[in-house]
């Protein structure tokens, strides 16, 4: 067994000892409760520990995966097409989410269509398209939802990796969740659910912070509880701004 295995499997242990989430079968933690962001922020990942328990084990004889569900916090969206009407680009049609995850990765030991049964695979939570056809409110899903998920997938705000979780030990798994640059700020919550013969046997929880912090929360804060003042404040700055720039180039 490798340093590098045995290190991770240590922190798995200690991290699960005081685990968030221990629900039928399987304890679930992970590395960073919070995540800050600052001005210099590109990104950052998290891990996941997993530990399935025996009353998580419904046949010891069979292979045993994992799919891990992140879900960020959810907020509106609408999705507009724009066409050339005229000479010039006008809106034309349009599809709002509501409630969309602002945030959603979908991790798996092996690829997930191999892992559980056909019904389970159908169920919308458990896919991309799936998540943001369920939170279609206006709209046509088959125009909007594909544009929707390219863009998201783009942004790095929607993954599905089917690599993305590892057994550190025959019971002990990681999962490694990669936020980008542009994440969201709230509550993440990460779903383990352990599978054997196409089934779910076990099932646990953990959740984890996305925060800005220093200069940036403060002009957040300020934008959404006070837009008024924010926006004469942003506008007196443009002006000092071009007057003092003004000033030094007729120097």
């Amino acid at each position: 067994m490798s340093l590098l295995r045995v290190i991770l499997i240590a922190m798995a242990t200690l991290l699960l000892a005081t685990g968030q989430g221990a629900a039928q079968g399987v304890v679930f933690a992970n590395s960073d409760p919070l995540v800050t962001i600052h001005s210099n922020f590109t990104g950052q990942a998290v891990t996941l520990f997993g530990n399935i328990e025996p009353s998580g084990i419904a046949d010891p004889a069979a292979p045993m995966d994992i799919i891990v569900l992140v879900r960020g916090p959810a907020s509106d969206r609408i999705v507009r097409v724009q066409e050339r009407q005229f000479g010039i680009m006008l809106n034309t049609a349009y599809a709002v989410y509501r409630r969309l995850p602002g945030y959603f990765a979908v991790l798996s030991s092996r690829p997930i269509e191999e892992i559980v049964e056909p019904e389970i695979l159908a169920d919308p939570r458990m896919s991309l398209s799936g998540i943001a056809n369920q939170a279609m409110q206006q709209g046509n899903a088959g125009r909007f939802t594909p544009e929707l998920v390219r863009l998201m997938r783009n942004s790095g705000l929607f993954t599905h990796n089917p690599r993305g979780v590892s057994f550190l030990s025959p019971t002990t798994f990681a999962a490694r969740v990669v936020l980008p640059a542009a994440v969201p700020n709230g509550t993440f919550v990460a779903h383990a659910l352990v599978v054997q013969n196409g089934e779910i046997t076990a099932q646990a929880t953990s959740r984890f912070i996305v925060r800005t912090e220093g200069f940036e929360r403060f002009l957040a804060n300020a934008a959404r509880n006070h837009p008024f003042l924010y926006g004469l404040a942003a506008i007196a700055i443009a002006i000092a701004t071009g007057w003092l720039g003004g000033v030094l180039f007729r120097r």
